[in-house]
Protein backbone atom coordinates (compact mmCIF):
# COMPACT_ATOMS: atom_id res chain seq x y z
CA UNK A 1 0.00 0.00 0.00
CA UNK A 2 1.92 3.36 -0.79
CA UNK A 3 1.35 6.25 1.55
CA UNK A 4 -1.55 8.12 1.24
CA UNK A 5 -1.43 11.61 0.62
CA UNK A 6 -3.74 14.72 2.61
CA UNK A 7 -5.04 16.98 0.16
CA UNK A 8 -5.99 19.52 2.71
CA UNK A 9 -2.36 20.44 4.16
CA UNK A 10 0.02 18.33 1.76
CA UNK A 11 0.87 16.48 4.43
CA UNK A 12 0.68 12.72 4.25
CA UNK A 13 -0.44 10.00 6.81
CA UNK A 14 3.12 7.71 6.97
CA UNK A 15 1.02 4.47 6.71
CA UNK A 16 4.42 2.31 6.44
CA UNK A 17 6.22 0.22 8.44
CA UNK A 18 8.68 2.01 11.02
CA UNK A 19 7.32 5.47 10.26
CA UNK A 20 6.19 7.93 13.19
CA UNK A 21 2.69 7.33 12.69
CA UNK A 22 2.95 3.41 12.92
CA UNK A 23 5.19 3.56 15.73
CA UNK A 24 2.49 5.97 17.42
CA UNK A 25 -0.57 3.54 16.73
CA UNK A 26 1.78 0.47 17.60
CA UNK A 27 2.61 1.37 21.31
CA UNK A 28 -1.36 2.51 21.30
CA UNK A 29 -1.92 -1.20 20.72
CA UNK A 30 -0.30 -2.18 23.08
CA UNK A 31 -2.86 -0.95 25.66
CA UNK A 32 -5.13 -3.54 26.83
CA UNK A 33 -8.55 -1.34 27.14
CA UNK A 34 -10.28 1.66 25.18
CA UNK A 35 -8.43 4.93 25.82
CA UNK A 36 -9.36 8.47 25.92
CA UNK A 37 -7.03 10.33 23.96
CA UNK A 38 -6.30 13.84 22.46
CA UNK A 39 -4.98 14.78 19.31
CA UNK A 40 -3.29 17.78 19.53
CA UNK A 41 -2.62 19.32 16.13
CA UNK A 42 -4.39 16.48 14.34
CA UNK A 43 -4.34 18.18 10.55
CA UNK A 44 -7.04 16.21 8.58
CA UNK A 45 -7.62 13.33 11.22
CA UNK A 46 -5.54 10.69 9.98
CA UNK A 47 -4.49 9.55 13.59
CA UNK A 48 -8.33 10.29 14.87
CA UNK A 49 -9.99 8.48 12.38
CA UNK A 50 -8.63 5.23 13.29
CA UNK A 51 -8.02 5.55 16.40
CA UNK A 52 -11.95 5.99 16.60
CA UNK A 53 -12.30 3.07 14.69
CA UNK A 54 -10.56 1.33 17.21
CA UNK A 55 -12.72 2.04 19.63
CA UNK A 56 -11.04 4.80 21.70
CA UNK A 57 -12.66 7.98 22.56
CA UNK A 58 -10.68 10.98 20.64
CA UNK A 59 -10.71 14.41 20.55
CA UNK A 60 -9.02 16.51 18.35
CA UNK A 61 -7.41 20.22 18.29
CA UNK A 62 -6.54 22.19 15.09
CA UNK A 63 -5.59 25.54 13.62
CA UNK A 64 -6.23 25.34 10.38
CA UNK A 65 -9.43 25.64 9.22
CA UNK A 66 -9.43 23.54 6.04
CA UNK A 67 -8.23 20.97 8.03
CA UNK A 68 -10.25 21.20 10.69
CA UNK A 69 -12.88 20.96 8.02
CA UNK A 70 -11.94 17.67 6.96
CA UNK A 71 -10.80 16.30 10.24
CA UNK A 72 -14.14 16.99 12.39
CA UNK A 73 -16.02 13.89 11.77
CA UNK A 74 -13.68 11.46 13.01
CA UNK A 75 -13.51 13.22 16.77
CA UNK A 76 -15.87 12.47 19.61
CA UNK A 77 -14.80 16.30 20.49
CA UNK A 78 -13.12 18.58 17.94
CA UNK A 79 -11.89 22.10 18.80
CA UNK A 80 -11.02 24.31 16.15
CA UNK A 81 -8.41 26.65 17.91
CA UNK A 82 -4.67 28.27 17.84
CA UNK A 83 -2.59 25.31 19.66
CA UNK A 84 -0.46 27.99 21.21
CA UNK A 85 -3.14 29.91 23.02
CA UNK A 86 -5.60 26.97 23.38
CA UNK A 87 -6.29 26.76 27.54
CA UNK A 88 -6.60 22.79 27.73
CA UNK A 89 -9.50 23.42 29.96
CA UNK A 90 -9.81 19.69 30.57
CA UNK A 91 -8.24 18.33 33.73
CA UNK A 92 -7.28 14.37 34.40
CA UNK A 93 -9.48 13.68 31.50
CA UNK A 94 -7.23 11.56 28.77
CA UNK A 95 -4.77 8.54 29.10
CA UNK A 96 -2.58 9.64 26.03
CA UNK A 97 -2.02 13.33 24.71
CA UNK A 98 -0.39 13.12 21.31
CA UNK A 99 1.98 15.45 20.18
CA UNK A 100 2.57 14.07 16.40
CA UNK A 101 4.58 16.10 14.33
CA UNK A 102 3.50 19.47 15.93
CA UNK A 103 6.33 20.78 18.43
CA UNK A 104 8.44 21.86 15.68
CA UNK A 105 5.90 24.27 14.39
CA UNK A 106 5.21 25.63 17.71
CA UNK A 107 6.65 29.36 18.89
CA UNK A 108 6.96 27.88 22.11
CA UNK A 109 6.71 23.88 22.35
CA UNK A 110 7.64 23.66 26.02
CA UNK A 111 5.17 26.32 26.76
CA UNK A 112 2.44 24.27 25.25
CA UNK A 113 3.21 20.95 27.23
CA UNK A 114 2.75 22.86 30.25
CA UNK A 115 -0.50 23.69 29.71
CA UNK A 116 -1.72 20.31 28.22
CA UNK A 117 -0.30 18.25 30.69
CA UNK A 118 -2.93 18.61 33.76
CA UNK A 119 -5.28 17.32 30.84
CA UNK A 120 -3.68 13.83 31.67
CA UNK A 121 -4.71 11.37 34.20
CA UNK A 122 -2.66 10.24 36.94
CA UNK A 123 -1.71 7.01 34.73
CA UNK A 124 -1.52 9.40 31.69
CA UNK A 125 1.24 9.44 29.13
CA UNK A 126 2.57 11.75 26.24
CA UNK A 127 3.22 10.66 22.83
CA UNK A 128 5.46 12.97 20.94
CA UNK A 129 6.98 12.60 17.46
CA UNK A 130 9.58 15.05 15.97
CA UNK A 131 12.43 15.17 13.28
CA UNK A 132 15.97 14.62 14.27
CA UNK A 133 18.02 17.59 12.94
CA UNK A 134 21.24 15.89 13.63
CA UNK A 135 20.34 13.01 11.26
CA UNK A 136 23.71 11.93 9.27
CA UNK A 137 21.83 13.51 6.11
CA UNK A 138 21.08 17.21 7.58
CA UNK A 139 24.93 16.95 9.03
CA UNK A 140 26.81 15.81 5.67
CA UNK A 141 24.87 18.62 4.29
CA UNK A 142 26.18 21.46 7.06
CA UNK A 143 29.35 20.00 6.11
CA UNK A 144 29.35 21.26 2.24
CA UNK A 145 27.66 24.64 3.93
CA UNK A 146 23.77 23.63 3.01
CA UNK A 147 20.83 24.49 5.18
CA UNK A 148 18.22 24.94 2.72
CA UNK A 149 14.37 24.90 3.97
CA UNK A 150 12.59 22.71 1.83
CA UNK A 151 8.63 21.83 1.18
CA UNK A 152 8.46 18.72 3.74
CA UNK A 153 10.75 16.90 5.48
CA UNK A 154 13.27 17.42 8.54
CA UNK A 155 13.65 20.81 7.29
CA UNK A 156 10.45 21.78 6.38
CA UNK A 157 10.20 25.67 5.92
CA UNK A 158 7.32 25.53 8.69
CA UNK A 159 9.23 23.96 11.11
CA UNK A 160 10.17 26.90 14.09
CA UNK A 161 11.90 24.62 16.05
CA UNK A 162 14.84 21.86 15.49
CA UNK A 163 15.27 18.95 18.08
CA UNK A 164 18.22 16.41 18.59
CA UNK A 165 17.63 13.80 21.12
CA UNK A 166 20.03 15.43 23.39
CA UNK A 167 17.35 19.18 23.46
CA UNK A 168 14.14 16.98 23.45
CA UNK A 169 15.11 14.95 26.10
CA UNK A 170 15.89 18.52 28.12
CA UNK A 171 12.57 19.68 27.11
CA UNK A 172 10.94 17.15 28.78
CA UNK A 173 12.82 17.38 31.62
CA UNK A 174 11.75 21.14 31.75
CA UNK A 175 8.07 20.43 31.80
CA UNK A 176 8.86 18.22 34.84
CA UNK A 177 8.25 14.90 32.72
CA UNK A 178 9.95 11.69 32.49
CA UNK A 179 11.16 10.04 29.40
CA UNK A 180 9.66 6.01 29.32
CA UNK A 181 11.10 5.55 25.67
CA UNK A 182 12.10 6.65 22.82
CA UNK A 183 12.10 5.12 19.31
CA UNK A 184 13.81 6.35 16.47
CA UNK A 185 12.13 5.77 12.94
CA UNK A 186 14.10 5.47 9.62
CA UNK A 187 14.45 7.66 7.26
CA UNK A 188 10.82 7.57 4.83
CA UNK A 189 12.47 5.65 1.51
CA UNK A 190 8.98 4.53 0.78
CA UNK A 191 7.18 7.67 0.24
CA UNK A 192 10.73 8.85 -2.08
CA UNK A 193 10.38 5.17 -3.90
CA UNK A 194 6.45 4.33 -3.39
CA UNK A 195 7.50 0.63 -4.97
CA UNK A 196 9.44 -0.29 -2.01
CA UNK A 197 6.39 -0.93 -0.34
CA UNK A 198 6.38 -4.56 -1.85
CA UNK A 199 6.61 -7.11 0.34
CA UNK A 200 10.00 -8.11 -1.66
CA UNK A 201 11.54 -5.28 0.01
CA UNK A 202 10.71 -6.08 3.93
CA UNK A 203 13.98 -7.52 4.39
CA UNK A 204 15.62 -4.37 3.28
CA UNK A 205 13.31 -2.17 5.27
CA UNK A 206 13.89 -4.57 8.38
CA UNK A 207 17.79 -4.06 8.11
CA UNK A 208 17.27 -0.38 7.45
CA UNK A 209 15.18 -0.19 10.79
CA UNK A 210 18.27 -2.38 12.66
CA UNK A 211 20.93 0.45 11.41
CA UNK A 212 19.03 2.85 12.34
CA UNK A 213 18.10 1.48 15.96
CA UNK A 214 21.96 1.07 16.12
CA UNK A 215 22.63 4.47 16.28
CA UNK A 216 19.36 6.46 16.96
CA UNK A 217 21.26 9.95 17.37
CA UNK A 218 22.93 9.59 13.46
CA UNK A 219 20.29 7.71 11.39
CA UNK A 220 17.46 8.59 13.21
CA UNK A 221 14.60 10.28 11.07
CA UNK A 222 12.14 11.14 13.37
CA UNK A 223 12.17 10.41 17.35
CA UNK A 224 8.89 8.83 18.95
CA UNK A 225 8.99 9.44 22.35
CA UNK A 226 6.60 8.23 25.10
CA UNK A 227 6.84 10.64 28.00
CA UNK A 228 4.53 10.83 32.06
CA UNK A 229 4.54 14.05 33.78
CA UNK A 230 6.57 13.20 36.93
CA UNK A 231 6.86 16.31 39.40
CA UNK A 232 9.87 17.74 41.01
CA UNK A 233 11.75 14.51 40.74
CA UNK A 234 11.72 14.80 36.62
CA UNK A 235 14.61 16.46 36.25
CA UNK A 236 17.18 13.68 37.51
CA UNK A 237 15.38 11.16 35.71
CA UNK A 238 15.59 12.88 32.96
CA UNK A 239 19.34 13.43 32.98
CA UNK A 240 20.03 10.13 34.02
CA UNK A 241 18.09 8.46 30.48
CA UNK A 242 19.28 10.88 28.76
CA UNK A 243 22.86 10.14 29.52
CA UNK A 244 21.82 6.38 28.88
CA UNK A 245 20.50 6.73 25.50
CA UNK A 246 23.97 9.04 24.14
CA UNK A 247 25.66 6.27 24.60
Amino acid sequence: MSPSRDLQDGYAFKNFKYSSHYWILKKLEEEPEPLRILDVGCAAGYLGKILRERGHYVAGIESDAASAKKARAYYDVFHLADIETFAFPDRQEFDYILFADILEHLRDPAAVLRKAIPALRDTGKLIISVPNVANWIIRLSLLFGNFDSADRGILDKTHLHFFTLRTLTRMMAEVSCRVLDVTPTTLPVQLVFPFTEGKAFAPLHALHDALTGSWKTLFAYQFVLTAAPSGVAALPAANRMQAEMMK
